[in-house]
């Protein structure tokens, strides 16, 4: 039997587990299908015992390593765990280097130590087991106190020890800097590291999110944390019940002055004819050129009046301010996407054009807007933004960087504007059937539900939606599995694309 985590650390890697607390075999079996090197069952701290602790191993061992943090140092805690299956063996509260040895005696067979005979996968094959279990299992001590911190030179060299492993959060409460790490807590977190190396031996730390363990990783720590299911199931829901939370106040369409930018488009007419459905008293319909509006202000000349604005021109935003000073609903929906990659011929001007439209346009509205909406109530500001806002789909690789500069921006007016009582709403589509999306051939939605979408939003005072089945999938598959979304959407490149052509 080859223990593949000694085999890993023996290399120079890092392993890399996640972390099992609610004593819940079948959330172990689902975090054991994404392939990690090993679960840690925490039995200190955890909700498991003897009997689903012996269920969860049997569901996980032919996937991946089982692990097992031990209530405490004593023989009947580590035997317990070893004898249920754990092929490596984290011991909390470990001070000195006697307390190391005594772990090291209840973990080992005899004639390294006295672990008794016994449990029920031992007994699968015990002949078999007895020849290589002492050498199969991996030992970890926890340095989680000052004293264990000064004794980690003298605890890393006890024979049979394979690694120190920090607790970070005991760490910080034992030297004072909880819940606050700090740098006197990092250079605590570093000597152990140093320890570890001088002996030859490895040095875990737990790490409570990925990124984070990312960061341990590049400073030499053997072992790390990914993820625990507390947090897969705990932080994911909270993310959910705030997303969908809605806010209360006055109408903010129903007799509502409003102004959509860009009116002449697709998405831009659709929402001027659902604001008149839903009730606003005047539209000011935005476009460059003021005969593309004809058609649309012709269903209701009363009410739906022409403005000529170019975003990306100042004294055009200036017209339209002091010609619209009653407005209530600022949407900002003028864009442009040039549906061309990073390497077309024209694409640093794309990119030029796309900013100064997308983002800097918005800004310029929003920044000519904002005193108007103040002195009227405050009223609402949406951006129109786009999916492609999270994650870049090369096929309109500029257009997406310049949505992902859109929604930075849409962040920073809602905490500014908050305090005049101005409520912004961010509007994320996925693929819109419009001639901004020609090269696009996935699902597609029509602009007019876009438009339903937006007033639905606006109705319930929410922060930002993600109208139709594409946008609302990748937002949920981004909070999940943001990498698995970006491999995706790398599928859809320029077909003309130069490196293709060059390569």
């Amino acid at each position: 039997m080859t223990n593949p985590l000694k085999d890993k650390l023996a290399a120079g890697g890092c392993i890399t587990c996640h972390w099992a607390t609610l004593g819940s075999p079948s959330a172990a079996e689902l975090m054991a299908e994404s392939g990690p090197d090993c679960i840690v069952f925490d039995m200190q701290h955890g909700l498991w015992d003897r009997l689903s602790l012996e269920y969860a191993i049997g569901l996980v061992r032919h996937k991946t390593i089982p692990t097992v943090r031990s209530v405490d140092a004593s023989d009947h805690a580590i035997g317990m765990v070893l004898d249920a299956g754990a092929r490596a063996l984290i011991v909390p509260m470990v001070d000195t280097a006697d307390q190391a040895r005594a772990v090291v005696r209840a973990a080992k067979y005899p004639p390294l130590g006295g672990r008794s005979g016994g449990g029920t996968r031992p007994m699968l094959d015990y002949k078999s087991y007895m020849a290589s279990a002492n050498e199969d299992l991996v030992v970890a001590v926890m340095i989680e106190t000052a004293t264990a911190v000064a004794n980690a030179a003298e605890i890393a060299a006890v024979p049979g020890i394979d690694m120190l492993f920090i607790g970070p959060f005991d760490l910080a409460m034992s030297i004072g800097t909880f819940p606050d790490f700090g740098p006197k807590h990092e250079a605590a977190v570093q000597s152990v590291l140093a320890a570890a190396k001088a002996a030859g031996k490895s040095c875990g730390i737990f790490t409570p999110y990925a990124s984070f363990a990312a960061d341990r990783r590049a400073q030499g720590f053997q072992w790390v944390v990914l993820a625990y299911d507390q947090a897969l199931i705990q932080e994911p829901a909270k993310g959910a019940v705030r997303h969908a939370r809605t806010g209360t106040g006055p109408d903010l369409v129903k007799n509502s002055v409003a102004l959509v930018t860009g009116a002449s488009g697709g998405i831009g007419g659709e929402i001027t004819r659902a604001l008149l459905r839903s009730g606003a008293t005047k539209i000011y319909c935005g476009a460059r050129q003021i005969d593309s509006l004809r058609t649309l202000t012709s269903v209701a000349p009363d009410r739906l009046l022409p403005v000529q604005i170019d975003v990306t021109d100042p004294d055009s935003i200036a017209k339209a301010a002091k010609a619209c000073p009653d407005v209530t609903l600022l949407i900002n929906n003028a864009g442009w996407n040039s549906n061309e990659g990073l390497f077309a011929a024209g694409a640093l001007d794309n990119a030029r054009r796309e900013m100064e439209t997308n983002y800097l346009g918005t800004l310029a509205v929003s920044r000519a807007f904002q005193p108007i909406l103040a002195k009227n109530g405050g009223g609402a500001l949406v951006n129109l933004i786009s999916v492609v806002a999270h994650s870049n789909v090369p096929l309109m690789a500029t257009y997406a960087a310049s949505k992902a500069a859109l929604l930075s921006l849409t962040q920073a007016l809602r905490a500014e504007l908050r305090q005049q009582g101005t409520h912004v709403m961010g509007v994320l589509p996925g693929a819109v059937d419009t001639p901004m999306t020609p090269g696009f051939e996935g699902m597609k939605m029509r602009p007019q539900q876009v438009a339903e979408a937006l007033i639905q939003g606006l109705h319930m005072r929410m922060e930002d939606i993600y109208p139709g089945g594409m946008a609302s999938g990748v937002f949920s598959g981004i909070a999940l599995d943001a990498k698995a979304i970006e491999h995706d959407f790398a599928n859809y490149l320029p077909s003309d694309s130069a490196v293709r052509r060059n390569g």
